[in-house]
């Protein structure tokens, strides 16, 4: 209802793996259950305070961002999806730079990482970038009706997350970002 039309092109290895996505939309955390209806995934621990949130996110399967628990949840056998910039992109150009945890944790793990790409079908444009980036979601939020214009999930191949955490990690990003559907 939030998105339209929903298409997804890959998929995914059998056995748990870590889901590494661009984070363009809070509506990026419902369709990483569209890659694997079974994917935990990590959130920021503010979601947890709001009391009409907690109960939903529990039962969505949502973990709070901890690597301790998703290396605990890759090694029960758990597909868990990440958002490494940790922050949601409005323009959803994958321009922040990627957090190292995404790459620490399917080290610890033992587990592949695989880049996936949210790409929505419109944005509101550039005007809307002298706002920060609460203000820029609650304006995509509030006019959702004008940009609810589909979504392609694009997954890409599994990566071996060995070797050095930084290079991995700007390995990972670029992988996610040369997911980018032609526009």
């Amino acid at each position: 209802m939030l998105v339209g039309e929903v298409e997804v092109v890959g998929t995914l290895p059998d056995g748990p793996v870590l889901l590494c996505g661009n984070h363009v939309s809070y509506r990026d955390v419902f369709l990483f259950g569209m890659i694997r209806s079974s994917a935990r995934l990590l959130v920021h621990p503010l979601v947890f305070t709001f009391p009409f949130l907690e109960k939903y996110a529990l039962r969505w399967g949502f973990v709070q961002v901890s690597i301790d628990d998703a290396v605990a949840l890759l090694r029960r056998g758990e597909t868990v999806a990440i958002c490494p910039t940790g922050l949601v992109e409005a323009l959803g150009e994958a321009e922040l730079p990627f957090k190292t945890g995404a790459v620490r944790i399917a080290q610890q793990a033992g587990v592949r990482m695989v880049p996936v790409y949210f790409h929505y079908g419109n944005y509101p444009g550039r005007w809307v970038t002298p706002f920060s980036i609460t203000v820029q979601n609650m304006i995509l939020f509030c006019l959702w009706p004008f940009y609810r214009r589909g979504v392609k999930i694009v997954i890409g191949a599994p990566m071996d997350p060995t070797g050095d955490v930084k290079e991995r990690t700007q390995a990972l990003k670029a992988a996610v970002v040369g997911l980018t559907p032609c526009r």
